[in-house]
């Protein structure tokens, strides 16, 4: 079993991938790769990720999202506008945390990856993905120093 320092120790490090993000985005990026290979969240078809995100948004009461699948630039996997209250996928297969990391975008309100959109993460992957997956994430967002003021 890997102890919690090895896992904040591999984000901490792995934040030097993402060179054109800031450094707090970087980190999210990074905790959010540990956690999914480390309490992996399933690969979803477009019928799923349709399924999950009006399933999502009936529970949280919150308006249902357009979804957009293919390509919108080469930099990300997958994005969320709020002002056309719309998330994209890239990815022919995304997984469950990227359903919940841009709906975590539309609810949250807050600036990029913030305080505030960090909790909102947590908050929804906690109910939608599991303790698991959501106790990982608040433990290396508090891991590698990330503030949470927001909690």
């Amino acid at each position: 079993m890997t102890h919690i320092s090895e896992l904040i120790a591999e984000a901490r490090h792995g934040a030097r991938h993402y060179a054109r993000c800031s450094t707090e985005q970087a980190l999210v990026y990074s905790c959010e790769r540990v956690a999914s290979r480390h309490v992996p969240l399933r690969e979803l078809t477009k019928r799923d990720v349709e399924s999950i995100v009006e399933d999502i948004c009936l529970v949280e009461d919150i308006d249902i999202p357009f979804i957009q699948f293919g390509r919108r630039n080469g930099r990300c996997t997958a994005w969320a506008d709020r002002t056309t209250h719309t998330i994209g996928f890239m990815r022919r297969n995304p997984t469950l945390d990227d359903v919940i990391h841009e709906i975590a975008h539309l609810v949250s309100r807050g600036d990029g990856h913030d305080d505030l959109f960090r909790s909102t993460l947590v908050r929804l992957g906690r109910r939608h993905a599991g303790v698991e997956w959501a106790s990982l994430m608040h433990h290396l967002f508090v891991g590698v120093g990330l503030d949470q003021s927001g909690w």
